[in-house]
């Protein structure tokens, strides 16, 4: 897949703070520098979720300015939209999931 990042999980499978808290847990250090890298690797799938998410959203703004691209142009607008949300919500838990871990670990 040429447009995924090097090393990149699928982007569209949901996560939450506990395997975020044993992702971090899995790199077996306190470094507070090795935990924000993994941290970035987490997030880089969303993103690229958030940039599809903006792309589509114009795309489909601009169909729905034409009055017959209309009927491409609202679901490509409702599925940004959705998009945007589920990245928001992902990106939250890996945020929380790295707050919570550094608290615990004292890093």
């Amino acid at each position: 897949m040429g447009l995924m990042p090097a090393g990149a999980a699928n982007p569209f499978i949901p996560t939450d703070r506990k395997s975020v808290v044993g992702t971090l847990k899995a790199t077996g250090s306190r470094d507070p520098d090795v935990l924000h890298a993994q941290k970035q690797t987490l997030l880089a799938p969303y993103k690229h979720l958030k940039l599809l998410a903006q792309l589509s959203a114009g795309i489909g703004a601009l169909f729905t300015i034409t009055i017959f691209m209309a009927w491409f142009g609202i679901p490509l607008l409702l599925g940004a939209w959705w998009l945007w949300r589920f990245q928001a919500r992902n990106a939250a838990a890996v945020e929380d999931g790295y707050a919570e871990y550094m608290q615990s670990a004292g890093a």
